[in-house]
């Protein structure tokens, strides 16, 4: 064999073992190996909102929760000491979402359990009015750019009046102008205070049955046995108490519902009133008229008032999310 072929064959063989002990031998000699987490290069391109499907990627520190400490007491509720102490120190709220209320909150104490409702309540509360602001902007951008799909889309989720009969294939100048005008009417968002004192009042502080059951926050009812829960000792009732997946999907039917149903439309025609004028929109107002919210009537409205005022709830009206 030539001096030459000999040294080909030689590289040849050293490439070769070089190729096996750079696969085989980490595992062989069992040498930590570099984990590459595609799933988060994949989202970081993508530039995802953080949901609830993401939590139990957080790792405990000042600004969020792993999802098997939901339960532990001390770890939630110093969680929300730090996060009520923001709104103090006006610094935005981490974008933490609760997917349920922790099973034992009924086990804090009477304060510590308030004060826990209320922070695992303010972000939910914020995303959900970041979401119906988000909606107002694509709206507005619907109608400057004629995208009739689009608006279509958003009359029949906010119930535009007569939905079903509009052509939206002809519709003329003056019909856009009237559906704009009651889109902008039914596409805003609801006071925090408002939001927060009805949470209370509808779960319990969040020990209600149809909250730790099925994340209802707000009593809405469904017609629909099969996306409820029956109310104890009324099994015969033709109504449920309506569930959700999680929380923030609660607090978005929620939204919802203040923004479509005609029991609300002088809520809706009040808030903008105050908007058009520049004014502040205040959930102490805007309670004004949720007389029809529950049989109690009027009684409801001093309800959701005095909730207000007893708890300080108005405090959180100006808290914003921290930014992505």
């Amino acid at each position: 064999m030539s001096l030459n072929r000999y040294y080909e064959a030689l590289s040849l063989i050293i490439i070769i073992l070089l190729f096996l002990i750079g696969f085989l031998g980490p595992k062989f000699w069992k040498m930590p190996q570099p984990l590459f987490n595609f799933k988060g290069i994949e989202n970081n391109l993508s530039n995802p909102v953080e949901s609830i499907d993401r939590l139990s990627l957080f790792y405990s520190n000042n600004n969020y929760l792993s999802s098997n400490q939901f339960n532990n007491k001390d770890v939630v509720f110093n969680w929300s000491k730090i996060i009520l102490n923001y709104v103090t120190t006006d610094v935005p709220i981490p974008r933490m979402y609760f997917p349920y209320i922790p099973k034992n909150i009924n086990q804090y104490k009477t304060n510590n359990k308030k004060l826990t409702f209320i922070a695992i309540l303010l972000p939910l509360a914020l995303r959900g009015n970041e979401l119906v602001l988000e909606e107002r902007k694509l709206m507005k951008i619907a109608f400057s750019t004629n995208n009739i799909y689009q608006i279509e889309r958003l009359s029949k989720k906010y119930k535009v009046n007569n939905f079903k009969k509009i052509n939206f294939s002809n519709l003329n100048r003056s019909e856009l102008r009237k559906i704009r005008l009651e889109l902008l009417s039914k596409i805003n968002s609801i006071p925090i205070s408002l939001i927060l004192a009805q949470s209370i009042i509808e779960s319990g502080w969040g020990v209600s049955r149809f909250a730790q059951e099925g994340n209802a926050l707000f009593g809405q009812w469904t017609w629909n046995n099969a996306d409820g829960i029956k109310p104890k000792g009324n099994q015969d009732a033709n109504f449920s108490v309506k569930n959700f997946d999680s929380l923030l999907d609660s607090v978005n039917s929620y939204i919802l519902n203040l923004n479509t149903h005609t029991a609300y439309k002088e809520l809706r025609n009040f808030r903008t009133s105050q908007y058009n004028s520049g004014k502040k929109i205040t959930g102490n107002d805007m309670a004004n008229f949720l007389d029809k919210y529950a049989e109690i009537g009027i009684q409801y409205v001093t309800k959701v008032k005095n909730m207000i005022e007893k708890n300080q709830l108005s405090k959180y009206e100006n808290s914003i999310l921290a930014t992505f």
